[in-house]
């Protein structure tokens, strides 16, 4: 997945601030292989707002830019860290002691969610398994 892969916070940040556009989340369903209610949902909207998102061609504002730059980073590291995208999302709906025996994609619709997940794929990483 090559989108607008972000690799610093700061950079992240100058983006949510300029704002993504809908093909941005377009390209994040296609590779994540999530239903496009269950990423509007994460990000807190709802799909009747995505739908007019592309209709006037409106960015995301920051704070539902800001989630999907983090996703798109979650999703490139599950994939780097499982090798294959199919196994990172199935991980997604496992329970994890880690995480308080919740599936990570419970954290998903929370900029700090998404940080424990990504701390969670960075012990995986380095073999600290719970």
């Amino acid at each position: 997945m090559k989108t607008l892969t972000i690799e610093d916070d700061y950079t992240l940040i100058d983006a949510a601030h300029e704002g993504i556009s809908i093909g941005y989340f377009d390209k994040l369903l296609q590779v994540s292989g999530m239903q496009k209610g269950l990423l509007a949902s994460l990000v807190g909207i709802d799909v009747k707002t995505v739908d007019n998102y592309r209709k006037n061609a409106k960015k995301f504002d920051v704070l539902e830019a800001e989630l999907l730059l983090k996703l798109e980073r979650l999703f490139l590291f599950g994939e780097e860290v499982f090798e294959d995208m199919k196994e990172f999302r199935e991980w997604l709906g496992i329970n994890s002691l880690s995480l308080g025996n919740k599936k990570p994609i419970e954290f998903l619709n929370t900029s700090t969610g998404v940080d424990l997940v990504y701390d969670e794929l960075l012990r995986i990483a380095h073999g600290y398994v719970v």
